[in-house]
């Protein structure tokens, strides 16, 4: 590359890296002093579900086989109608040393779910058990079994809850 080339590259380079600089893009700050339920209201605010309900304790350690003493804190909201199967959870956890256990136990949940479907039963609500996801943000962690659109919803909502 001759002389002219580089200094013409050179000055390229630095002129879109200042561009970028000049930006001046703000880092978002992520809280974790944020309540469970506050969560969940702001997610179930954005869905196109309103039936779903907080379930009790015995219903996480029984139905879900989850041991609640594992997580800080959480929310697990279903729909009461039993009309889909709509369901998200979120899980706050103590420390980071808990979220591998939260992982597993959500993802132990979701398997369970997928292994002991009733291939007859709503067949048209399989396919937001197969694509569910679960995204963690600060030390919480949520799972979600919606349509796309309410999933794309939940999640920002989750997020923006916990993000400044």
């Amino acid at each position: 590359m001759n002389t002219a080339k580089k200094s013409l590259a050179l000055v390229s380079a630095l002129l879109i890296l200042s561009l970028f600089a000049g930006c001046g893009s703000k880092t978002a700050v992520v809280r974790n002093d944020v309540a469970v339920s506050d969560l969940s209201t702001a997610v179930s605010a954005v869905l196109s579900d309103d039936a779903l309900v907080s379930v009790p304790e015995t219903y996480i350690s029984g139905s879900m086989k989850m041991d609640v003493s594992d997580f800080d804190s959480y929310d697990i909201r279903i729909n009461s109608k039993g009309v889909n199967i709509d369901e998200f959870g979120i899980f706050k956890a103590a420390d980071t040393s808990q979220f591998e256990l939260i992982e597993k136990a959500i993802n132990d949940y979701l398997q369970m779910r997928k292994d002991t479907w009733m291939v007859e039963y709503m067949p048209e609500e399989r396919p937001k058990l197969d694509s569910a996801e679960v995204r963690t943000v600060g030390y919480y962690i949520m799972y979600a079994i919606l349509s796309d659109d309410d999933k794309d919803a939940a999640f920002k909502a989750f997020t923006a809850a916990l993000t400044t």
